[in-house]
């Protein structure tokens, strides 16, 4: 009952609102028929008209969620009316069994750490209860004591099976949750970032193998947007379009780069889109991402879970475009209409300053000279909004001065975009980089002959933003996380350190559990066996099969250790070796009373007493309420009780011609 209802919960954003009312109620009844508060269980008649309303519902409604979805709000459904109708021992394992169906799809859809011990807290519940409901004699400490000796037992085998299972692909597409997507979007209009900027989500972790980039050098690249309406900037259809092409033609791009470069690793969260995080010019060797020509790294699937991979970014090397003329005719686009103050703008400075570079500063330097303000509280800027933002408030966030910048350099001739991903990130030690969904930032790329160039017009406005991050920046207007309960808790010293020791922890959880991929198991069987052939991945895996029967006989065969360890159980047996010995043997079918009986019947009194107390010393440690400080008083009992056997079989040598023939 606890269980279903917390683990439905943890599911909130998969389930139908619906469906979790139906938990609770069926929660409720169950605790009211526990607690005695009602006497009856509700009605078949009044199950099977609820079962049927809600397949009903669930048909009508629940094709909009696909088929993924609709089978696990199925699966909760039904789970709650069987706990409504819980009447014997059937339905109960039935119950069970799907509450571990049901945890291990919460691990699919949450996956930090503190998930991950909420449903390893579930599963031990879960094997309580089936303790208890196999023995409901046994005390809580021998039930605990028993559970979790199975769970330790199990926890090798499972270590080795993480470690040796073969890392598959996904082999379909996770539907996507309700209200699942976050951070950066592919389209973009000014204001989003700086909604954005007040989220303290966690984007990103990167931790570098060699030296760290200083924090004005942090451009994570994300998104490539190029197609500019008057205003809003989105990725360009038409090379969405031919991207698709190219990865079902498996057409690669290969970026050609020289000089330094910088090795890390990224543990992406989960955003339900498939771009990821690099510095520029990032290269990847990961099979399951994608190298965009616009020099952007995409995961082939949505990312609805983590991901760890490996980059190497060549920081010197120039972004040549792929097809100049394709990318200089996509950025050289603009709309027919809109904006005209901005217009005759650019056409006076075009005319006063010829070369490109005189004209990108002449459009920097009206930035400085102007008194812009850099600000997560900008004036909306529903018409005209290059106009309003260059002529009027001058306020803005970075999407404003980038989305400008490059509008005017298009005007002025000069191929443009918008570029948008992150800038900065916390660095905690030398051990890693975290990066917030605070970060992130917008900036521009402009095409000259040696490819395409960086420009970044919030550093002429706010150079605060790049040497120290959002924070700083801002500090002026008190706008940072306004409104947030972690800006407020981070200003107490010990609860900042509580933040980064749990992010301390999540990192470790995220990188060395959820980032062990098929990579890391490759370089670590390479480390293990060497070269990996055919023959030694055979023989190793031959190796562990041995290795986990021989790990499961011990655990199987616990008698092998009794003579270091004697039980109760390990008196009675060698009572009935006693009795082996003058051919009264008990068949495996012959419970331990029915067997004591026919000894009673058939040995002399002075035999058959100790055995029938050894017979009863023997059940009242398997089923009766017994205590661990109990036990070595009734350990001593029966090992006397042994030693009156063995004498009283020594008096009667000849005892197996007093057994009587008859059964």
């Amino acid at each position: 009952m606890l269980v279903l209802c917390i683990c439905s919960f943890t599911l909130i954003e998969p389930l139908e609102t619906w469906i979790l009312l139906i938990v609770c109620c069926a929660t409720v009844i169950r605790f009211s028929l526990f607690m005695n508060w009602q006497k009856h269980q509700i009605s078949m008649r009044t199950l099977n008209l609820l079962a049927i309303l809600s397949a009903i519902v669930l048909a009508t409604f629940g094709w909009q969620l696909g088929l993924l979805l609709g089978m696990l709000n199925l699966l909760v459904l039904a789970s709650s009316l069987k706990l409504m109708l819980l009447a014997g021992r059937r339905d109960y394992f039935q119950l069970v069994s799907i509450q571990f169906f049901l945890i291990g799809t919460g691990l699919v859809f949450n996956q930090n750490i503190a998930f991950s011990l909420l449903y390893a807290t579930l599963t031990i519940m879960l094997l309580l209860s089936l303790a208890f409901h196999v023995s409901p004699a046994n005390s809580w400490s021998g039930q605990i004591k028993r559970t979790g000796m199975l769970c330790l037992q199990a926890l090798p085998v499972a270590i080795m099976l993480f470690l040796i299972i073969p890392k598959l692909g996904p082999m379909w597409q996770m539907p996507m949750a309700k209200g699942g997507e976050t951070g950066l979007s592919d389209k973009v209009t000014p204001g989003d970032l700086a909604q954005l900027a007040r989220s303290s989500d966690l984007a990103f972790r990167a931790s570098f193998d060699n030296d760290i980039p200083v924090a004005s050098q942090r451009y994570w690249r994300a998104l490539v947007l190029e197609d500019f309406d008057g205003k809003s900037w989105q990725t360009a259809p038409y090379r969405e379009r031919l991207r698709q092409r190219y990865q079902r033609s498996k057409q690669r791009f290969t970026p050609q780069v020289s000089g330094p470069s910088l090795n890390y690793q990224v543990l992406s969260e989960p955003s339900d889109k498939p771009w990821l995080f690099g510095l520029d010019l990032a290269v990847t060797r990961d099979s399951k991402i994608w190298q965009g020509r616009e020099y952007q790294l995409l995961s082939r699937f949505p990312l609805q879970s983590g991901l760890s991979y490996s980059v190497r970014s060549y920081t010197q090397s120039p972004l040549l475009p792929d097809i100049p003329a394709l990318d200089t005719r996509l950025n050289l686009q603009l709309p027919e209409q809109g904006n005209p103050r901005t217009r005759k703008w650019v056409e006076r400075l075009r005319q006063q300053h010829k070369q490109d570079k005189e004209f990108i500063e002449a459009i920097s330097s009206y930035f400085t000279e102007q008194n812009f303000r850099y600000t997560l509280n900008p004036n909306p800027m529903p018409t005209d909004p290059v106009d309003q933002f260059l002529f009027e408030d001058k306020a803005g966030f970075c999407v404003h001065y980038a989305g400008a910048m490059a509008y005017a350099l298009r005007l002025g001739g000069i191929p443009a975009r918008m570029v948008t991903g992150y800038l900065g990130g916390e660095m905690r030690g030398d051990d890693y980089m975290s990066i917030y969904q605070y970060d992130a930032h917008a900036w521009v790329e402009w095409l000259s002959d040696q490819g395409w160039q960086r420009l970044d017009p919030t550093a002429l406005v706010s150079p605060l933003r790049l040497e120290f991050g959002l924070q700083q920046a801002v500090e002026y207007e008190d706008s940072f996380l306004q409104g947030s309960t972690l800006r407020r808790l981070q200003q107490l010293a010990w609860v900042n350190e509580l933040r980064l020791l749990l992010a301390d922890m999540d990192y470790l959880w995220s990188r060395w559990i959820l980032g062990f991929n098929r990579d890391n198991q490759e370089d670590m069987l390479k480390s293990l066996l060497g070269e990996l052939t055919p023959v030694r991945l055979a023989l190793a895996g031959g190796a562990l099969v041995l290795f986990t029967a021989i790990l499961l006989a011990i655990y199987q065969y616990k008698h092998w250790l009794a003579p270091r360890h004697k039980t109760p159980a390990y008196y009675y047996h060698k009572s009935l070796k006693l009795l082996e010995r003058i051919e009264l043997k008990r068949p495996g079918w012959m419970g331990p009373k029915d067997f004591n009986t026919r000894v009673q019947q058939k040995l002399p009194a002075d035999i058959a007493h100790p055995f029938s107390e050894m017979t009863r010393c023997y059940l009242h440690s398997r089923y009766g309420k017994s205590t661990i400080t109990g036990q070595p008083d009734l350990k001593k009992t029966m090992q006397l009780l042994l030693g009156d056997l063995k004498k009283a079989l020594k008096k009667h040598r000849h005892a197996a011609n007093l057994i009587d023939s008859n059964p």
